[in-house]
């Protein structure tokens, strides 16, 4: 069989955007982001090595030459499939067979941006199950994904560490001390050392792993809590006490809710957290690249996620 350079629902969106030539129609009639659409006709061009469309500001987006050839070739494409379909055992009372898929995505993203469109994505896949993993220790998830026991994987990893052999960026995210603006009236930032070093501190989980390499990145960048007022391992919990004023800690802004933003801020940047991504080899079933497309749309595709470099 050939390796097709696209998937299904590249196509899909090419065909849409042809017909309309409106990123915005699209858009509408696919259920899915503007910045979606943008991505996936971006990303096909990319992989075809070809401009399908002419695109310029404040117009809408024209077929060229190549793209015209492409329309057309799709269209054959799309009978040939419709004519393989047909052989299809006519049984209307037969149920659709479902395929599952596992996950891992750590909690924060999780809550914060796939669980709000889960019902969405069911109620267009009834024949596709997505089981997620969100709280499996970072020391764990790595050898966990060589072990085959994930279908898929969207983590946040510091980006002074090296990407695992598997994954790939996709995405780059800020990170740093974050806390609530007041810790910054009368000062310019990034606060001082001798300023941030003073106030509150929320860490992880007492004597985890993770307070360990929060607290050795601390140290690298200069940074000596001298008062912590409490630990919890509990994301959502630490953007609450942000939110609050209650204290500063180690935090990036994808975890962040987005009604926060307004008033916790990055008061001292540290390293950038990149947004890794797995896909089993294998998983070639069509319905794999919907539930691929689905997680790039909740996350990096999606208005909310504060994505300072796109990855691909």
């Amino acid at each position: 069989m050939p390796n097709l350079p696209f998937t299904l629902r590249q196509l899909e969106v090419f065909e849409s955007l042809a017909a309309t030539s409106s990123f915005r129609r699209t858009a509408e009639a696919l259920g899915i982001s503007q910045a979606s659409v943008s991505n996936q006709i971006k990303t096909l061009e990319e992989q075809l090595g070809v401009a399908l469309f002419d695109r310029k500001p404040g117009r809408n987006p024209v077929l060229v030459p190549e793209g015209l050839a492409f329309r057309d070739d799709l269209r054959q494409f799309l009978a040939a499939a419709r004519q393989l379909a047909s052989h299809r055992r006519a049984n209307p009372a037969a149920a659709p067979s479902v395929i599952k898929f596992r996950a891992l995505v750590g909690q924060g993203m999780f809550d914060a941006y796939v669980r709000r469109r889960l019902d969405a994505f069911f109620g267009r896949n009834p024949d596709i199950e997505l089981e997620f993993e969100t709280q499996l220790p970072f020391g764990q998830l790595f050898r966990a994904v060589e072990q085959g026991e994930f279908d898929f994987a969207l983590i946040h990893q510091r980006a002074d560490h090296a990407i695992h052999r598997d994954f790939r960026e996709i995405a780059m995210v800020r990170g740093g001390v974050y806390g609530h603006r007041s810790f910054a009236d009368g000062h310019d930032l990034p606060l001082p050392l001798e300023v941030l070093n003073q106030l509150p501190f929320i860490l992880p989980k007492a004597t985890s792993k993770q307070e360990r390499e929060v607290m050795r990145n601390y140290e690298k960048n200069g940074i000596h809590p001298r008062h912590i007022i409490g630990h919890t391992q509990y994301f959502d919990v630490i953007a609450a006490m942000l939110d609050r004023g209650l204290g500063v800690a180690s935090f990036s802004d994808a975890i962040l809710p987005p009604e926060m933003r307004k008033n916790v801020i990055l008061l001292k940047p540290m390293e950038s957290w990149r947004l890794l991504y797995f896909r089993r080899h294998g998983a070639d079933d069509p319905r794999a690249d919907l539930a691929e497309q689905f997680l790039f749309e909740a996350v990096r595709d999606n208005p909310d996620y504060p994505a300072i470099k796109p990855g691909r």
